[in-house]
């Protein structure tokens, strides 16, 4: 049987970073302009108070090579609000975001919706005579899936969070 050849991954990589940052005023804006005036591409960015009183934490998904990673480090460290920042690996690392899904089923379609949220263990918190909400917490890829096996039945609106990360210790 001859070998099969496969196309190269054209995406490019992501990368997962947390910092650690002060909460004062201007630190998200100072954070963003890094990121816009370096040309980094986010695909997604969130923020949000942490355990320490006085700090956020800040998780970025940054798309690039190592060479784009390693600039985006440098850059963040440079920064007087940012305390600590790293490049979370898969390995060491549990990632999650939140979906919510509007789907505007037929009538004859909502026990499939139902099935499908079952079957993701997926939330159903809102369903009307016109409307289904499935809300779902679980990996980008998850996510993705999901909002694939709905696609038949008529999703209105998908809002994501974006990617949040927490480092794992052994």
């Amino acid at each position: 049987m001859p070998e099969v050849e496969t196309a190269p991954d054209l995406r490019p990589a992501q990368h997962v970073v947390t910092a650690l940052v002060q909460n004062e005023t201007g630190t998200i804006n100072r954070v963003v302009s890094l990121f816009r005036r370096r040309g980094f591409s986010l695909a997604s960015f969130n923020a949000g108070d942490c355990e320490q009183p006085g700090f956020s934490r800040m998780t970025f998904l940054v798309k690039g090579d190592e060479v784009v990673l390693d600039q985006c480090l440098r850059q963040l460290e440079k920064l007087l609000d940012v305390v600590e920042c790293q490049d979370l690996g898969p390995a060491q690392s549990v990632l999650r975001e939140l979906a919510m899904i509007r789907v505007e089923p037929k009538p004859e379609d909502r026990e499939f919706v139902y099935k499908v949220a079952q079957d993701f263990y997926a939330k159903t918190p809102v369903a009307n005579q016109r409307t289904v909400v499935v809300e779902h917490t679980a990996s980008p890829e998850e996510i993705d899936r999901l909002v694939t096996a709905l696609r038949p039945y008529a999703i209105a609106e998908v809002v994501r969070t974006g990617v949040v990360a927490l480092e794992v210790t052994y």
